[in-house]
Formats: structure tokens, C-alpha cells, sequence
């Protein structure tokens, strides 16, 4: 019959203890804590290794779990899952916690502890235990992609297109998805009107008067999710320009840096946006606006990173912008990128081109939690090879048209992987 060793320890300290010859109860006196410090640790920590062990394997199937859903609620999905399956018989542990990394990883992690029995004399009440797990998804395709992503979950009118505007997508291999689940995520009217090469509207849509979507929705559609909202994001150093302001015929050189209050153009300036002297890639604007009412802007090489109070931007005039993503740096293949809730506040809830605006962006264009507008007779029009444009909404009216390519072969930008579509992937564990 097996027996116990906490048992077998106190037998075999009873022997010792009554035994009179020689120096055998000094020694045995001596030695007796380490020994049961030992053999304390041995069961203690062999019940933490259980519990880590029940953990582990919950984690993983619930990780597993989250990334086969991949829509916008995985995370909820690897939540119920692992409470599910996770049931200690001793031992605590926090609630776990999920991430979509922008490498296209899902993540999960959980931290605990179990209460010892022996280490306790010894001054160690609990040992801790701890377990993370990651899954990678293949993508279906290699060359499959979202281009165009309205992310808001519930907003009638998602995607709306009025008037004579439209939305053109040139691109073999590209998606134009709409998280919403509204019966009318996807809103016409007029003239109005989508071309793209797969629609995945994820509620309904409506076409009123004259307007046409081509090709028709997809008869199934589920929501992705945000799949930047963990990206890494460069910390804001301290202001190198104020409010920085530039009218009139002036042509200039502004190097990447902190720019704190936004930027404000009017006029036919003449802007080159460059790396600094370090060789920084990254514009930085904090608490402000980028705003202009015409001229010329070219940047090769250069991201603007939007971040803090009531950042937006608000192009409304006659402008001609060319803007090429860097290929290293912070941001590798995006041209813009907003961070909704920086430090020193929430951005502001949209952004806006207007005018006759021309724009070719070739990189990532970024906005999440911002309603992105293109009013007038603006023509958001992105004669660059590769585009990929993400907002919470998009509004298009009057006679303005979004127009975009993307052809990933065409373009030396590295792309986002986490643009690649992955649902119904090969899934694997990498830790």
C-alpha cells in the first residue's frame, strides 16, 4: 500500500528521535530541516507543477479557440472557453488576459499562485504560476488582403456613399470589409456608387435611386478584428515645434521630430517632409491638427504618428500630397498612423478631406475610432501602386470619389501582416 509522504516522514522522525547511542540525535537534530525543507519543496512545488500544467492546457485551448473565431469578439470567445475547461482544485488564479499582436500572433496569459503547506515554516507561503500561449495562423492567401476596413461594430451607415460619389478598388486580391452588424452597415443613395473585387459586408446593405454596388456582397461575412489595436507604439519625446505654422509662396525641408499643437499649411506652400539627421523616420504630432487649405506636400520614407488630444486631420483645400511609407523604423509600410487614446488624451472623433485634393499614399493609412469624411468634390484618389485604408466609418458625399489601388507587387513597402486574411488558416502553437 502507497503511503503518504508527510506519513513516512513523521515515522521515520520517531525512529530517529528515540534513538540513545552515540551522537545519532544531534546529527539527525542538525540535519532534520533541511531534510524536511527538502522533501517540503518536493510536494509543494509538485502541486504547483500540476496546477501549471491545468492552466497551460487551458490557455491553449483557449487561445486555439479565440483564433479559429477570429471575428472582432475572439477574445470573449477564448474567455469562455477557458473558464470553461480551467478548474483548480487548489491553487488561485487572475483572470486571463488576450492579445492580437500586430504580427498576426494571438496571445494569452494568466498569472497565479498556490498556497504551500511545508515551505511555510520555512517563511514561503505561496509559489507562483504562471503560463502564456501563443497561436499563429496561417494566411489563406498569401496574396489576399484587407484593403479597405470600416472597423465600428454596430453603426448604421458604416460605410455611406451619397450624391454622385463612389468607391472605387482596383485590385485583384482585395477585400473591402465592413464590421457592422446594422442592417444598413452599407448605405447608397443618388448616384452612388462600390467597385471592388469581394464586398464582406458583415450586416446588410442598401442601394436607393441609381446606386450599385459590384459585386454583390458576400452571402456569409464575419467581423475581424482591429488588427493594429496592440501595435507597438514609439514613445513621445518632448516638443521640438509649437504650432508650427508655414503660408504663403514658401518652399521648405521639415525634418521628422515632435511636433506639438499640429501642423497648419495655407497656401501654395511647398513642404518635403525627410528623415532627421538620425536618421528618424517619424513625424510625431501631438495634441493638434494637420491642416491645409493647398500646396505641395512629398515625403519618401516618412510616417505621421497622430497621438494626444484631439488629434485629426482636416485637408480641405487644392493639394497635391505624395507620401510613401518607410520601409524600417516604428511604422514599416504605414504613411499614417493614429493612436486613438494617447497619453495626453483621446484624438479627435474624425478626420476630413474636402476640396479637390489629391492624394497618393502608398503605405497603411490608419484611423481607427475616427470617422473619416471625403466631402465636396474631393477625390481621396491613391494612384500609388499599394493602399490599404482603415477607419472606424466612412462618409463620402457630393461628388467625391476614394479611390484605391493595391497591387503588392508593384510596391517595395513592406506590408502589415497583419493586413493578410487568416480565417480558416492552418493553426499552430509556438509557446
Amino acid at each position: 500500500m502507497r503511503v503518504h509522504p508527510i506519513v513516512a516522514l513523521k515515522h521515520w522522525v520517531g525512529r530517529f528521535a528515540h534513538q540513545r547511542e552515540g551522537s545519532v540525535l544531534p546529527i539527525f537534530t542538525l540535519t532534520l530541516i533541511p531534510i524536511m525543507a527538502a522533501v517540503g519543496a518536493a510536494i509543494d512545488y509538485s502541486r504547483a507543477s500540476n496546477l501549471r500544467a491545468e492552466l497551460q492546457s487551458a490557455l491553449d485551448a483557449a487561445v486555439l479557440a479565440g483564433a479559429r473565431d477570429n471575428t472582432a469578439d475572439w477574445a470573449n470567445v477564448a474567455v469562455n472557453v477557458f473558464n470553461g475547461s480551467f478548474q483548480p482544485k487548489a491553487g488561485s488564479v487572475g483572470s486571463p488576459t488576450f492579445t492580437l499582436n500586430a504580427d498576426g500572433t494571438f496571445v494569452g496569459s494568466a498569472m497565479g499562485a498556490i498556497p504551500t503547506s511545508v515551505l511555510g515554516v520555512m517563511g514561503i507561503s505561496t509559489i507562483p504560476v504562471n503560463a502564456s500561449s501563443t497561436v499563429m495562423v496561417a494566411p489563406t492567401s498569401p496574396n489576399e488582403q484587407y484593403c479597405v476596413l470600416a472597423l465600428n461594430l454596430t453603426a448604421n451607415s458604416a460605410v455611406q456613399v451619397t450624391g454622385n460619389g463612389s468607391i472605387t478598388i482596383n485590385a485583384p486580391n482585395c477585400v473591402l470589409q465592413v464590421n457592422s452588424k446594422s442592417g444598413t452597415a452599407v448605405d447608397l443613395t443618388g448616384n452612388a456608387s462600390i467597385r471592388s473585387s469581394d464586398n464582406c459586408f458583415v450586416g446588410g446593405s442598401r442601394a436607393v435611386g441609381n446606386s450599385t454596388i459590384s459585386p454583390p456582397p458576400l452571402a456569409v461575412c464575419k467581423t475581424v478584428p482591429d488588427p493594429f489595436v496592440n501595435y507597438q507604439k514609439p514613445t513621445v519625446g518632448p516638443c521640438q515645434y509649437m504650432n508650427y505654422k508655414l503660408s504663403g509662396a514658401q518652399t521648405v525641408t521639415l525634418k521628422a521630430g515632435v511636433y506639438c499643437g499640429g501642423m497648419t499649411f495655407s497656401g501654395p506652400v511647398n513642404v518635403t517632409f525627410a528623415p532627421d539627421d538620425t536618421g528618424n523616420t517619424t513625424f510625431i504630432i501631438k495634441d493638434g491638427v494637420i491642416s491645409e487649405s493647398g500646396g505641395r506636400f512629398t515625403g519618401n520614407g516618412v510616417t505621421f504618428f497622430l497621438t494626444g488630444n484631439g488629434a485629426q486631420i482636416n485637408l480641405s483645400g487644392q493639394a497635391d500630397w505624395h507620401l510613401v511609407a518607410p520601409s524600417s523604423g516604428p511604422f514599416p509600410g504605414f504613411v499614417i498612423f493614429l493612436d486613438p487614446s494617447g497619453p495626453s488624451g483621446p484624438a479627435a472623433s474624425w478626420s476630413q478631406l474636402a476640396g479637390q485634393s489629391e492624394l497618393y499614399f502608398e503605405g497603411v493609412i490608419y484611423l481607427p475610432k475616427q470617422q473619416v469624411s471625403i466631402v465636396g468634390t474631393a477625390t481621396a484618389f491613391a494612384p500609388s501602386p499599394w493602399t490599404s485604408f482603415i477607419a472606424d466609418t466612412i462618409q463620402i458625399s457630393g461628388n467625391g470619389q476614394f479611390v484605391i489601388n493595391n497591387d503588392t507587387s508593384l510596391t517595395r513597402v513592406p506590408i502589415p501582416v497583419g493586413l493578410q486574411m487568416r480565417s480558416g488558416g492552418r493553426m499552430w502553437l509556438t509557446q
